[in-house]
């Protein structure tokens, strides 16, 4: 397995002419024909964000003609979950890009896909997030694409997450104390993970923050679409 493709080989004494992938339904999923004694094939596990795949067991059936010489059964899967998200402030030898002025109030997220197959984040959502708080807004997102293969994958936010002042505006922390924030992820394959940490408030406006402990159950997950 790829980050896109699941990959097939088959024994050299063994003559194939197709290999069914068959989806969890029953339904032929796709097929490959192996020619000229091929031994090796794949099947395309994971398209652009907007194409759905089916999670579950999958049955390879080997065929020669329309004689089955071989099946055998598979589990594709993925399972995602935020173990991490950190401060670019805290963190600045990670591999931020330091380009925007602001870049130190950037998050980044660790993603561990635990599955057999790959996801692919489409989306990070930061509910409560000071910079959302900033902008008197509840969330804000971020779209992503990026792919998840078993494993982990630190994913970094496209804008801000921690800033608590802007070119106009400034958060006025007066009311304030230990606050959450939730990120969720929006994976293609797989439920949506979010991870809560807690955000401590200073005085004022434009207030210092700092994170404190996360509680236990950190990371939790929601079904999505898939």
């Amino acid at each position: 397995m790829n980050d896109e493709y699941l990959e097939i080989e088959v024994t050299d004494e063994t003559s194939i002419e197709f290999i069914n992938l068959v989806d969890p339904e029953g339904e032929l999923y796709n097929q490959q024909r192996l020619e000229n004694g091929e031994t090796k094939t794949s099947f395309e596990v994971l398209g652009r964000y907007e194409d759905a795949f089916p999670t579950g067991d999958y049955k390879l059936i080997a065929l020669q003609g329309d004689e089955q010489i071989d099946t055998t059964t598979i589990t594709l899967e993925a399972d995602c979950t935020i173990t991490d998200v950190l401060w670019a402030a805290e963190n600045p030898d990670m591999d931020w890009d330091t380009k925007p002025s602001d870049w130190e109030t950037y998050a980044a997220v660790v993603i561990e896909n635990t599955g057999t197959i790959p996801s692919l984040l489409t989306e990070l959502e930061w509910t409560e997030a000071p910079v959302a708080k900033l902008q008197s807004k509840g969330s804000q997102s971020y779209y992503h694409e990026t792919r998840l293969p078993p494993g982990k994958t630190t994913v970094y936010s496209k804008g801000s997450v921690y800033a608590t002042n802007g070119a106009v505006h400034s958060l006025d922390c007066s009311d304030l104390e230990t606050e959450p924030l939730t990120v969720t992820a929006t994976v293609q394959v797989g439920s949506n993970p979010s991870y809560t940490q807690q955000i401590q408030y200073g005085d004022g406006k434009s207030c210092e923050i700092s994170i404190v402990n996360d509680s236990a159950d950190a990371s939790t997950s929601s079904e999505g679409e898939n």
